[in-house]
């Protein structure tokens, strides 16, 4: 008796099935779904991902698919002999299947699924055994990362590693003809604040960018925070994952309540001059209440259990559209010779995170106290603290900036959105307001007229007194 344990998942005759019915079929928009559910390789046997791989060339072409034109492309592929000749191509257009190629599909696609998963899953096994002096901690986040992956495979079809360039080309075109085909949507996400999404067209900020906001204190980080959290989960109304390592997820909450709803924070403590503003509080904290929002304040968390809560949602919701974590040096950092090197490994695996859920990630860090004894206190990304990879890493790097804080007599509300780095786009300072520790939008004619405002200020204030000292 035969033993087909070891034999892979697959069907041979579902395999010619959607072989003939490619050929045979005069239903184009059948033929166009079966070619964009499976790939050459979810075919099993070799002879029949080549025939598969020439059907949708002639296909993509607008050639016809018929006997003689797949083994005549077969032939100039020097492939026709190898796969059976030009009597295996005839034999599969006498299968009367062409009505039910969609469902034959199915099964090359599933099977292809538990091929690819089972090859994972022994990958999965040979890390967990193997005596590599790896912490079994972060042997498990491989695993989880594979698992991942494999999930993945199983609802796009995509799958990691080295990719054909006809695949990732393909890919692209797909792409650009969406772009065109929904302008809305084409571009990258925008981060909420006009001044900087006008600044960061037409790219804006790309799936897999990693955001780097670095200020000192005082500058607005954490308002700059719940601006973007709050646009990407009711605006883009895609799941948001905020991981707060220095306020409770009640603050954060609080904060974005009255953000929203353009009133005090103090309305919650002290009661509401009128109804309005608490009824308008409320019906924005219902919005957030029902949006994809989710919040983490677990105190001193590490890098794995980040990656491992975004995997948890991305397997729920097929998608994430913004990973916001504030702020870096609060992250449990590992093992590592020196600081630097610790909260390096962190943002580089921020930035593989990115990648990985194909969304954005938004990291805050401190900056450190040396910038202070510039002249021009306006930060870089070379004052990021405790780390030198934050520039390696990121794709955009913004500073935060407010005179006010120094100079006494700028304009307490004007705040500058120096955007230092932006690997897809320009870079240059955009505007906001800081009222009531909550972002509002400004137009650049008024922020300049305030930033005048504010030197004119300075400049009488510093005549005033040389005068006073004159006078002594």
């Amino acid at each position: 008796m035969t033993n087909n344990y070891f034999v892979p998942p697959n069907n041979t005759e579902a395999e010619q099935a959607v072989l003939g019915g490619l050929m045979m079929s005069t239903d184009e928009d059948k033929r166009q779904y079966v070619i964009s559910q499976i790939k050459p390789e979810s075919f099993y046997q070799w002879s029949h991902n080549r025939i598969f791989a020439e059907i949708v060339k002639l296909i993509k072409s607008n050639y016809p698919t018929d006997v003689i034109t797949v083994s005549d492309a077969l032939t100039e592929a020097g492939d026709l002999d190898k796969v059976g000749g030009f009597a295996y191509v005839a034999e599969l257009c006498k299968l009367p299947t062409a009505a039910n190629i969609v469902n034959y599909a199915r099964i090359v696609r599933d099977k292809a699924i538990q091929r690819y998963a089972i090859n994972n899953l022994n990958t999965c096994v040979e890390m967990m055994m193997a005596n590599d002096g790896l912490e079994v901690s972060n042997k498990l986040a491989n695993v989880q990362q594979v698992i991942s992956s494999v999930i993945e495979h199983a609802k796009t079809g995509k799958s990691k590693g080295l990719r054909p360039a006809r695949d990732v080309v393909g890919d692209w075109v797909c792409e650009v003809e969406r772009r065109f085909d929904d302008p809305k949507n084409a571009v990258g996400f925008t981060l909420g604040i006009e001044s900087l999404d006008e600044l960061m067209a037409p790219k804006q900020a790309l799936r897999g960018s990693l955001i780097v906001v670095g200020a000192r204190p005082k500058m607005g980080k954490t308002a700059f925070y719940n601006r973007v959290a709050t646009h990407f989960a009711l605006n883009h109304k895609l799941p948001t994952l905020l991981f707060s390592l220095e306020m409770t997820d009640r603050g954060i909450i609080e904060r974005m309540i009255a953000q929203e709803g353009n009133v005090s924070a103090d309305i919650f403590y002290t009661g509401a001059h009128d109804d309005m503003e608490m009824n308008c509080a409320l019906a924005r904290a219902e919005e957030i209440a029902e949006s994809n929002m989710y919040i983490d304040s677990t105190p001193g968390v590490d890098l794995h259990h980040i990656i491992a809560e975004c995997r948890k949602v991305k397997r729920i919701k097929g998608q994430i559209g913004l990973i916001a974590v504030d702020y870096l040096t609060l992250i449990k950092a590992g093992n590592a010779e020196r600081r630097d090197i610790a909260y390096g490994d962190i943002t580089t695996g921020l930035k593989n995170l990115a990648k990985e859920m194909d969304c954005i990630v938004l990291l805050l860090t401190q900056l450190n106290r040396k910038l202070e004894d510039r002249a021009d206190k306006r930060p870089t990304a070379a004052d990021s603290r405790d780390t030198g990879q934050i520039e390696q890493d990121c794709d955009v790097w913004i500073g935060l900036y407010r005179d006010a804080v120094y100079n006494t007599n700028a304009d307490k509300s004007l705040m500058e959105i120096i955007l230092r780095l932006n690997r897809d786009g320009k870079t240059g300072t955009a505007y906001a307001q800081l009222v009531n520790s909550y972002i509002k939008n400004i137009s650049q004619r008024d922020a300049e007229q305030l930033a005048f405002k504010g030197r004119e200020n300075n400049r009488s204030y510093s005549q005033k007194g040389t005068q006073n000292t004159n006078a002594f």
